[in-house]
């Protein structure tokens, strides 16, 4: 009894090194970065730069101070932000596409707006939920 219960411990700790070789095999095969492939003598291998958005988004809790055809002006925790509006600007309202004309002054907005090189800043999307 004592022999076959040895004998199966043995046996399952031995499949389980097996199953698990293929694993330790491939990992160890993976190539490494050398000193000289790099251009700044780091040894290991460097990750992709996150692609930077080129839309900041609104800040949290921001509300429509004053709206019209050109522009729209949100009061803000650090204070009002001005973003034009274009042809480009996409309104929603409940996830479904809108107009400039179904927002008002009050109204509780998500979005995003871009920067110009000028240091203009226009609203690339605006967004509001209505009360259920």
């Amino acid at each position: 009894m004592k022999n076959t219960f040895i004998t199966s411990a043995l046996v399952a700790v031995l499949g389980f090194a097996l199953a698990s070789a293929p694993v330790t095999i491939k990992a160890q095969t993976t190539p490494t970065q050398t000193t000289a492939a790099t251009s700044t003598g780091s040894t290991t291998p460097s990750k992709p730069a996150k692609k930077k958005s080129a839309y900041t988004p609104f800040p949290k809790g921001s509300t429509i101070s004053a709206i019209d055809a050109t522009s729209v002006t949100l009061k803000t925790a650090k204070g009002d932000l001005k973003l034009a509006i274009d042809a480009k600007t996409g309104f929603q309202v409940d996830k479904k596409k809108a107009a400039a004309t179904d927002f008002a002054v009050g109204d509780a907005v998500t979005g995003s707006y871009s920067t110009g090189d000028d240091g203009s800043m226009t609203a690339h999307n605006v967004r509001k939920k209505t009360a259920k």
